[in-house]
This record gives C-alpha cells, sequence and structure tokens, in this order.
C-alpha cells in the first residue's frame, strides 16, 4: 500500500528532555527492510535525473518468480538485472502491470525462480522526471524529491517499503545536496559536486540540490537553514526551530537525530510539487514563503507541526490501518501546545476556536465544524482521503488537547514521550497507541475513545441560569448522542468580580446551585473553549439551526 502523503497547507495573509542525542540504532532487523545503494545524477537544464542502484530484498520463505516493485510514471527505460541468488541471476523481464497515483507497478520475472530463503540482490537503472509531480521537481532554479509524495526510486510493492541504505547524488559544480541520513561525503567530494548520505533508519528517501547559502546554529541540537536567496532574521529563525525543538522535547521525548535543517524551496516549484512544507527525518522542505516572513512568530504553528513530525511518524509511525493521520493529528497538537507555550493562551485560544490570522484559519474548530455541516464528517479512527486528512487538522488536534486535559497534561507527557521511546523508529497500532495512553493514564478511557475516535459530531451544549438571592441556579443541556465532558462555568459581576465552576455533565442534563457572594452579569460555559462543541457562531456559518 502506498504509504501517507505528509504535506501541508500553509497560508499566510501577506502571501497569495537530552538533546543531541545519537539515533539508537536500528530495531528492525536488516532482512526484513529493503536496502540500497543508489546513485543519481542530476541534470537541472534538462528537467532530468539518471540513477542506477542495486536493492538487496528481504528474504522469503517461499520460492519466487516475480518481484513487485513501484517506480514513477515519469521515469523511463527502467532495467533490472538478478545479482543473486546466482541460480536466478540474469537480466529480468521487467512488465508494467498498471499505474496507480502516479507510479508504474512494474512486475520483474527473474530469469529462474529465487528459492525460498535465498537473499536476494538487483541491480536497476532508469531515468526521467522531466515533468513536476508531488513533492517533485528537477530543474535550474532547485532539484527535489521525495518519496512520500512521489516514488523516484523503485520501491517494493507493499506494505513494506521503507528502506534503509546509501544514497550518492551528483550535482553541476557549485550546488548543495541535503539529504535523508548521515552525511558521508569528504569536503573533496563536495568540492566535486558529489554528495554521498548514509540512512540508518527505515524511511522514504528524500534530497534537494541547488545553489545553497548555508546559516547554521550550533546549540543542544545543531540547526541550520539552506537558503537559495537571501531573507532577513534568519538568526531569529535559527533561534525559534531551537526552541520549538526544545518545547517538543518536552511533550514527545529526546529529539534523536543528529541535526534538524530546513531547506527553502522556492514558491512556484513548491506549489508545482503540491506542498508548501513537507517533513523528513531530520529536516523538512519549506517554501519560501515561510522564510519571507517579517517575524518567526507569524510563521510559529506552521514552523511546530512540520518540527512536530520529527517524532510522528519519523520517530514512531502509526502501522497503516486503522488510526490514518493521526501523525497528522498529533503534529497539529505539537503546534497547538507550542503555540500556547511561546504565544500565550489567548493566542491557542484563538487557534482552538477560529485559527490564526497568519495561518490556515479552517485549522480550527470553525474548519471542522464546516466540513461537520457539509456532510464529509468521519470518526477519527477511520479518516480516509483529502476530507480525512482535513478532519485530523481540525478536530484531531483539539480532540488530543481535550485528553491531554482528561488525563492531566503532565501525564499525557509522559505518556507520549514513553510511546516515542518504547517505538523509536518502529511502527505502532492503532489499538497499541489507545492502550499505551489507557495504561499510561491508569484509568479505564473507553468512554473517551468511543465518543471521540469512534464516533462523528460533537455536542451542542446549552446553558440557561437565574440568579436569587446568593443563589445562581440553572442546568446545562445537550441533544443525544450524549457526550460526556468536565466543562468550565465562568460567573462575572460587577467591577471584573468572577468566579470559576467545573460541571460534569454525562446524560441529557446537570442542573446545578451555587452561592455566589455578587450580583451576577454573566453565566459563560467553557469560556475558553476547552472542548470542543457547538457555539452559535459556528451554527450561524453552517445555517444549522441552534437547539
Amino acid at each position: 500500500m502506498k504509504k501517507v502523503v505528509i504535506i501541508f497547507v500553509f497560508l499566510f495573509c501577506f502571501s497569495a528532555g537530552n538533546f543531541g542525542a545519537q539515533p539508537v540504532a536500528n530495531k528492525t532487523s536488516a532482512n526484513v527492510i529493503s536496502q540500497y545503494d543508489l546513485s543519481v545524477r542530476i541534470l537541472p537544464d534538462a528537467h532530468r535525473l539518471e540513477a542506477s542502484g542495486t536493492l538487496r530484498l528481504p528474504i522469503a520463505n517461499v520460492s519466487r518468480s516475480e518481484i513487485k516493485l513501484s517506480l514513477s510514471e515519469l521515469m523511463q527505460n527502467f532495467t533490472v538485472e538478478v545479482i543473486e541468488p546466482v541460480a536466478s541471476a540474469g537480466i529480468a523481464k521487467v512488465e508494467m502491470r498498471d499505474t496507480k497515483r502516479g507510479s508504474n507497478k512494474w512486475i520483474i520475472r527473474p530469469v529462474r525462480p529465487i528459492p525460498a530463503g535465498q537473499a536476494v540482490l538487483l541491480r536497476f537503472s532508469y531515468a526521467g522526471g522531466e515533468q513536476p509531480a508531488n513533492q517533485f521537481y528537477i530543474g535550474s532554479e532547485v532539484s527535489f524529491a521525495s518519496a512520500y509524495g512521489t516514488d523516484w526510486y523503485p520501491l517494493v510493492d507493499g506494505e513494506n517499503d521503507k528502506g534503509i541504505g546509501s544514497l550518492q547524488i551528483f550535482v553541476p559544480a557549485g550546488q548543495t545536496v541535503y539529504a535523508t541520513g548521515k552525511r558521508r561525503s569528504s569536503a573533496q567530494e563536495a568540492e566535486q559536486s558529489a554528495f554521498k548520505f548514509e540512512i540508518i533508519h527505515p524511511t522514504y528517501f528524500a534530497f534537494a540540490a541547488g545553489n545553497y547559502t548555508v546559516v547554521q546554529r550550533n546549540g543542544s541540537v545543531p540547526v541550520a537553514i539552506y537558503s537559495l536567496r537571501p531573507h532577513k532574521n534568519m538568526e531569529q529563525y535559527l533561534d525559534g526551530i531551537l526552541r520549538i525543538l526544545n518545547l517538543l522535547a518536552q511533550e514527545f521525548g529526546p529529539y534523536r537525530f543528529d541535526e534538524f535543517t530546513l531547506v527553502e524551496i522556492p514558491n512556484e516549484q513548491a506549489n508545482k510539487a503540491q506542498f508548501s512544507g513537507a517533513a523528513f527525518q531530520g529536516f523538512f522542505f519549506s517554501s519560501s514563503a515561510a522564510l519571507d516572513a517579517p517575524e518567526f512568530n507569524l510563521a510559529l504553528p506552521y514552523f511546530a507541526h512540520e518540527l512536530s513530525h520529527e517524532w510522528f511518524p519519523h520517530l514512531t509511525a502509526l502501522k497503516k490501518g486503522r488510526g490514518r493521520f493521526t501523525e497528522e493529528a498529533l503534529a497539529q497538537y505539537g503546534s497547538l501546545r507550542v503555540v500556547e507555550a511561546i504565544q500565550g493562551a489567548t493566542t491557542a485560544e484563538q487557534y482552538r476556536r477560529t485559527g490564526l490570522p497568519n495561518y490556515n484559519a479552517d485549522f480550527s474548530a470553525a474548519g471542522y465544524f464546516k466540513i461537520a455541516a457539509s456532510g464529509a464528517d468521519q470518526n477519527l479512527a477511520n479518516l480516509k482521503g483529502e476530507p480525512g486528512r482535513r478532519l485530523a487538522y481540525t478536530k484531531g488536534f483539539l480532540v488530543f488537547g481535550m485528553l491531554s486535559r482528561e488525563i492531566g497534561r503532565e501525564k499525557f507527557q509522559r505518556i507520549l514521550r514513553s510511546i516515542t521511546r518504547r517505538y523509536a523508529f518502529r511502527e505502532i497500532g492503532w489499538n497499541e497507541f489507545l492502550r499505551a495512553v489507557e495504561t499510561g493514564a491508569g484509568r479505564n478511557l473507553r468512554w473517551f475513545y468511543e465518543q471521540w475516535f469512534e464516533r462523528t459530531g460533537a455536542p451542542d451544549y446549552q446553558l440557561i441560569w437565574k440568579q436569587e438571592g446568593k443563589i445562581v441556579s440553572g442546568k446545562i443541556t445537550q441533544p443525544a448522542p450524549y457526550f460526556r465532558a468536565t466543562l468550565e462555568v465562568e460567573i462575572t459581576g460587577a467591577n471584573n468580580r468572577r468566579l470559576l465552576k467545573t460541571v460534569e455533565i454525562i446524560g441529557n442534563e446537570i442542573k446545578f446551585n451555587w452561592s455566589v457572594p455578587f450580583k451576577v452579569d454573566s453565566v459563560v460555559l467553557d469560556p475558553h473553549y476547552k472542548v470542543l462543541r457547538w457555539i452559535p457562531e459556528f451554527h450561524r456559518q453552517s445555517n444549522k439551526p441552534t437547539n
């Protein structure tokens, strides 16, 4: 199955623990992961790349008469030779089976079947890439490719399509390359426009090449920016990225890569390649628009989301199936937590409620209720397609925010840090994830999972109240299906006198009687919008009648 593409739509209003830790050894046995030795020559003026290499496939316990690979339809002259086992060696027959989502599905037939239990080593070559595609472009302005978007090198066609290995990229004189993995090229090789990288953790390979200028900052995590043209406030950006990484480490656990690098992609080419930000292990592609922001804080939620992906999925990934797009919801939750820490509770409330003005305002409760009103709602455990992705950005991160409050913020941090430690550079299933959260919380959370992950919709609470003497009484009601929640109620009076109460509603209503030592002007339910719910503003925008 094709993997989830990590793309994040980003709109500016002014434009159309223990850091520095060495990565742990890969816990996945090398004999069950594809291993590449890939060599790529970039020909920018021809909008083309030429590639060759070897692919060592996992051992199978059955005889194989065919091997299935996936390679972008942009690539031509695909040839494959079996090197090992010797009994099957020779030029293989390459047949195109079909095309799905821009990739050709190939059947590789060795001259003789590969015996069970035998290691397989293939040698391949191909060329192409003249047209832009999802996270792919070759040109004089910049060249970049990511197999999160386009199968620019041959992937094993199936569930286990990530790989490790080596990547060597040759570029025109003067260009610099940044890519997945550890840089292994010497200074002399780099001067000769040859860049080598070693990938030790299973992933999808990505690279960018261009006439980059590098600015960097040493710290608890070395950070760098590969820029294509001058931008203001680069030092501020380096400081901001490092601060975000520190905050996210508190939420998710230690940063596990040697460095972090932002690689600039021009707006035009990023648009053609269908992204504005795309994250990989230890770095991410960012459109120029983010770096053009006059202040780093204007782009804060965008950067915080992308950097959160260094934990989910690049450290710990969700297995395919149930829980799809959970990594996007967790990254958006990380973004919210960073905004709250740096810009304060008021800005975080605006983020939850209606979104931020320099960011995509639909990534908020308001955005979710637009989707719900359109009839495209889905439950978070079974999100599908682009509507599902947008639900992760809008509803998903708010649900994780509520879960963190239900459990307790510090305890939820400990749970997430435990998950990324236990499943470092591995995958976790959706049910495993939920069990780990419940175990860490030390109590039954099935009710929360059922109403927020397995069910669509959100509550529509109504509050009525009155004051008689020093007693304020009233009730909170909701229509079925009922949502259980703990809600704050703020009571205000003259001279800004305030009283904050807490209520738990489980069924259709809860009544209250409170002694209040002042004349009450208003009683407001959930004043800081900590619980995802309908409010009059969302009813108006969706034309949904108010209960």
